[in-house]
Order: structure tokens, then C-alpha cells, then sequence
């Protein structure tokens, strides 16, 4: 027969009794957390072993060491994993501080063995139930925020009904509680709540397949305010059945935006039309003065120049406004806030380039005292404008065509790539395709540049801005009383000339003359005095001045008589073979009504 256990065993197995309660007690305490709980064993595990005055204990778990005060590892050694689901979670170490006399089941006695597979296995057991309470509280939190937080509609329906709403679609309708909808009806719903049939909005729906998804937009009323609704409809299987979870939006607001914007989209392209059609009546673009139909055309390609971000090329003699044209478009773009940087080409040594364009870093050569910025730097975001194009040598070319295909470029004595993002509009009085057709330039460097091409007109082919220009110019230099309008043969002159220097001997013609009262001229033609006497212009060739002469009075004959040659022969007291004649002697040719002579 077995025998009966002693009383020194009976109290041990007291002991382990009381350990295992005292931890479950733990358990039952449902403000406290898994590390709590976890701190509070470390305490009183040492009291179920046969020596606690010399029993220590650890428990690692979630990568967290928890230990008695008088912790400390040495050769006499309990351990157990714990473990939930299979997988290893933490241990549990206990340990004797010193060693004892040994039975023949060595220094922790076989109670004490078990005791720690137990309390491990007891807390695998614990940290389960506690991750799965903290997952459902996590879980309930987001329903709680779902349900009352979300500012989108989320609603539930199976078999026509209303299982679940959340507080924001029941305020979409002015309700209080989502409660007054739960097992409601949808069609009910619509047609009691806002007595309107909501048509398709919550069905009819192509598929019953779970996971399938349908967009849904309606318009309804709210008393007299039109409203607009979006549903985001899948389908799910909810408690074994199909349903319908939908996500809803009132889009009102951005509704109303989308129809602003059409309205001012269709008032912009009316404007636009409109803003075509009176072009050709304006005589001015920003500071760019003239009226004639060249200009018209110069406008219409400055207006998509600015609208794109390619690269503009400006052709035109010196003295026509390249840089105005450039400055426009770049005020016009949506560049306008950043910088234009002006460059001028021409001006630039080649050996000077890189350091110029790039930039260089403090020491990249003899000089370089400090970190400089080039001009892509202070162009990013801005307008590059390369004024006088075609001076770029072949080398430079090749250097600038690799920052424009990939926008990366290294300061001089640096490594490390910068980026640019910079606009190229570009001015040139030269021929450029002729320059690819000699080598002067690189053809794939030219197409980069050539994109949008504008050429400016010289002023003896757009001669009726010629007035409009002469009064601004006369508004800008007519101070202390000088006069607002010149007399009709200064006009004439100034109408007749074929001004080689463009706007910009103009502009320094009518200086001087508001200035010293006499008009000089660049070119082989005679100067004319405030007066109406002729002065020479620096050429003292009489038959040249007297052929300059004749052209100025046939010209006025003509216009007078409107073209017609024998009349204005007749003005001229000569006959009308022989103002043939001095019209071929003077290269001067009378051109179509309403043309200008040149």
C-alpha cells in the first residue's frame, strides 16, 4: 500500500498550492496589466520553494527582464520556456543563491521541478487571455471611433435593412441617434425621411459576389437645399448572408466647386475668345508698343509661349526689343515669382564658362575665394535669358546642351551634382540655321533651343507703330514743358526713315531732338532741324542728299494723291513718265492701298 504523505511534505505542497493561487489571484485583478502581473509573481514565486530565503527569480518576457531585488545568476539552476501557441514567449529562471545539501534528486527537490513547469505554463496561459482582452479592446476602440468619430457614413444593410449606422450618415439627414435607423427599411427610409425615391443609390446591384464594389452618386433635398450624396458600395457575407457595407459622402460642397469651376472654366475660354478677337485691336503688350498686324502675331506666339515651359527663341535685328519679349513672357508664365536671369552670351570666355553658368566651389582654382553661384543656380525655378546665342562656341554648346538634356550640372571643384529647374529663352540677331549648315553651332543643340521660335519685325516693316511709338517716347522724355506733339514734317521724316537701329534709334533720336531741337540719324539721310531746314546727317554727298531728298517728296505725293501716280505727278509739277523714272532712280515703290512706303 502507498504511503500516507508526511506532514513536512503536506506543508510543501501547501506552499506550491499557494504559489499557483496567488499568481491566479493576480489574474482575477482586472485593472492590472500583463507586466504588472508579471512583477507581482517575481515576488511570490521565491515562497513556494523549499528555501525562499535563498531563492531568486527571473522572467523574461516581451524582451523585458523582471527580477527579484536579490537576483543573481549562479550554478544551481531551474528553467522553463513559456509558450503560447507553440511558440516561445519568455522563460522563467529561478535560482539558489548557494547550494544545499543534495538528495538523490539533487538541490531543488522534484516538487519544485514541477512547480516550475507549472507556474510557466500558468503564465502562457495568463499573457493569451490578456493579449486577447487587449485585442478586443482595440478592437472595440476602433468600433467606437468608426461609429462615432468618422466624418464619412458607414452603414451595414442586409436583406433590405438597416443593420449598423454610424452617427455621421444619420446626421447627413438630420437625425439625432443612429439608433432611429437600425432595422429600418432602406426604402422606407428614403421615402418617409426625405420623401424622395433615391432610385439606384443603394441598389439595384449587378452581383451578389463577395468583395464586389459599385460608385454611386445621387443628388436629394433637404427641405429646399439640393444635396449631393456618394456611396462606395461592396459587398460582404455578413452572419453567413450577403450584405451591402457602403461608405457615404455628402459632396455636396465639392459638387457646387465642380460646377464653379466648369462656369469660370466656360466664362475663361469665352474671355479667351474674346481677348483673340480684340487683339488685333490692342496696341500694346506690357511694355511692348505696336498695333501692326506683325505684332498682332508676335503677341498670339508670346501668349503660348508663356503658357508652356519649353524653351523660346527670339529672333530679330538689333534694336528690336528682344529682351522686352523675353521679360513678357516670363511675367506671363507661371515662372513670374522666380528670378530671369540675363545673360549675355557674348561676353563670356570660354575658359570662364563653366564657373559662369555652374558656379564654383571656395579653392577650385586661383581667385576662388569664396563659393560662388552660377547662373543655373540663381535661375531655378525662373527663366534663363541667353541674349546674343549665337556667340556660344562649340565647346560651350556641348557643356550647356548636357544641362539641358538632364538638368544635373557640378560646380566647378565639386562632385556633387546640383539640379536646375530652369526655363531657356534665348535672343539672337544671327541667322542660327544657317549657323548649323556651317558648324558654327550643333544641331541637336539648336533643336534644345529652337522650340518655340517668335521673330520680331524691324521697324521699317511695321512703320504704322511708328506714331505710337513716337508719343510714348514723347510722353517719357516731354518734361518741363517740352511739347506733347511734333510737327507734321518732323512726323514725315521720322515715318519715312528707314531706321536701321529699329526701336532703339528711335527712341535716342527723339531724346536728342527734345533735347538739342535737331534730329540725327544713323544711316545715309539728311537731319532736319526743329525748324523744317535740312542739316547733314554726317554725309556731305550731294547727290546722295538730293536722292534722299526725292524719295521724302514722292513719298509724300503719293500718299497725298492715295497712290494714284498721274495725280501725284501732277503735285509734283513733273509728268507722270518721269515720276517713273525717279521712283527707279530713288529704289522707291509705291505700294498696295493702305500700305505703307517703304
Amino acid at each position: 500500500m502507498p504511503q500516507k504523505p508526511t506532514y513536512i511534505e503536506l506543508e510543501k505542497r501547501v506552499k506550491e498550492l499557494n504559489c499557483l493561487y496567488a499568481i491566479t489571484n493576480l489574474f482575477q485583478k482586472p485593472h492590472l496589466s500583463m507586466e504588472e502581473i508579471i512583477r507581482e509573481a517575481v515576488k511570490i514565486i521565491p515562497d513556494g520553494w523549499q528555501y525562499p530565503a535563498v531563492t531568486c527569480v527571473r522572467i523574461v518576457m516581451d524582451q523585458k527582464a523582471f527580477e527579484t531585488d536579490n537576483f543573481q545568476e549562479t550554478p544551481w539552476k531551474q528553467c522553463e520556456n513559456i509558450i503560447m501557441y507553440d511558440v516561445i514567449i519568455g522563460a522563467l529562471e529561478v535560482y539558489y543563491l548557494k547550494g544545499k545539501p543534495e538528495s538523490n534528486e539533487g538541490p531543488f527537490l522534484k516538487e519544485e521541478r514541477a512547480l516550475v513547469n507549472a507556474i510557466a505554463k500558468k503564465l502562457g496561459k495568463i499573457y493569451l487571455v490578456k493579449s486577447t482582452e487587449k485585442a478586443l479592446t482595440e478592437n472595440e476602440e476602433r468600433y467606437r471611433i468608426l461609429s462615432e468619430k468618422v466624418v464619412v457614413g458607414v452603414t451595414l444593410i442586409q436583406d433590405g435593412s438597416f443593420v449598423f449606422v454610424n452617427r455621421a450618415f444619420a446626421s447627413t439627414f438630420g437625425l439625432d441617434t443612429s439608433l432611429q435607423l437600425v432595422g429600418k427599411k432602406v426604402d422606407e427610409f428614403f421615402s418617409i425621411i426625405i420623401k424622395q425615391d433615391m432610385g439606384n443609390f443603394y441598389g439595384p446591384f449587378d452581383s451578389e459576389e463577395s468583395g464586389e464594389e459599385f460608385l454611386r452618386k445621387e443628388p436629394f433635398l433637404i427641405g429646399d437645399n439640393e444635396r449631393w450624396l456618394e456611396a462606395h458600395h461592396t459587398m460582404i457575407k455578413y452572419k453567413g448572408k450577403p450584405a451591402v457595407l457602403s461608405v457615404v459622402r455628402d459632396i455636396t460642397e465639392k459638387r457646387l466647386k465642380e460646377m464653379a469651376i466648369k462656369e469660370e472654366a466656360a466664362h475663361l475660354r469665352e474671355e479667351n475668345i474674346s481677348l483673340r478677337s480684340s487683339m488685333k485691336e490692342r496696341y500694346r503688350f506690357g511694355d511692348i508698343i505696336g498695333m501692326s498686324e506683325p505684332m498682332q502675331d508676335v503677341y498670339e506666339l508670346m501668349l503660348k509661349a508663356a503658357n508652356t515651359d519649353a524653351n523660346v527663341d527670339i529672333y530679330g535685328e538689333s534694336g528690336t526689343g528682344k529682351e522686352l519679349v523675353a521679360k513678357a513672357i516670363h511675367q506671363l508664365s507661371n515662372r513670374r515669382e522666380k528670378e530671369f536671369v540675363t545673360v549675355n552670351c557674348g561676353a563670356i570666355p570660354e575658359e570662364l564658362f563653366e564657373s559662369e553658368f555652374f558656379g564654383h566651389k571656395k579653392g577650385a582654382f586661383t581667385g576662388a575665394y569664396l563659393d560662388k553661384n552660377g547662373y543655373l543656380d540663381l535661375a531655378d525655378g525662373g527663366s534663363l535669358f541667353l541674349d546674343e546665342l549665337g556667340e556660344l562656341s562649340l565647346n560651350m554648346q556641348v557643356k550647356l546642351l548636357r544641362t539641358i538634356d538632364g538638368g544635373d550640372y557640378s560646380p566647378v571643384g565639386s562632385n556633387r551634382a546640383r539640379r536646375s529647374d530652369f526655363r531657356i529663352i534665348s535672343a539672337t540677331n544671327q541667322n542660327l540655321p544657317d549657323h548649323v549648315k556651317s558648324g558654327l553651332m550643333r544641331e541637336d543643340f539648336f533643336y534644345r533651343i529652337h522650340v518655340i521660335p517668335i521673330t520680331l519685325p524691324p521697324l521699317r516693316e511695321r512703320k504704322e507703330d511708328i506714331p505710337l511709338l513716337i508719343d510714348h517716347f514723347l510722353r517719357m522724355y516731354r518734361e518741363g514743358g517740352r511739347p506733347a506733339h511734333l510737327p507734321g514734317h518732323i512726323m514725315d521724316t521720322l515715318y519715312n526713315y528707314h531706321w536701321p537701329g529699329n526701336i532703339r534709334e528711335l527712341k535716342n533720336v527723339m531724346q536728342r531732338y527734345l533735347t538739342v531741337k535737331r534730329l540725327d540719324f544713323m544711316g545715309p539721310i539728311h537731319s532736319v532741324r526743329q525748324d523744317g531746314g535740312l542739316v547733314s546727317g554726317g554725309n556731305l554727298n550731294l547727290p546722295h542728299a538730293v536722292k534722299g531728298l526725292e524719295r521724302s517728296l514722292i513719298d509724300q505725293a503719293l500718299k497725298q494723291a492715295k497712290w494714284n501716280r498721274s495725280r501725284a505727278a501732277s503735285l509734283l509739277g513733273i509728268s507722270r513718265r518721269a515720276l517713273y523714272r525717279k521712283m527707279k532712280d530713288v529704289e522707291s515703290k509705291a505700294p498696295d492701298r493702305g500700305d505703307v512706303a517703304q
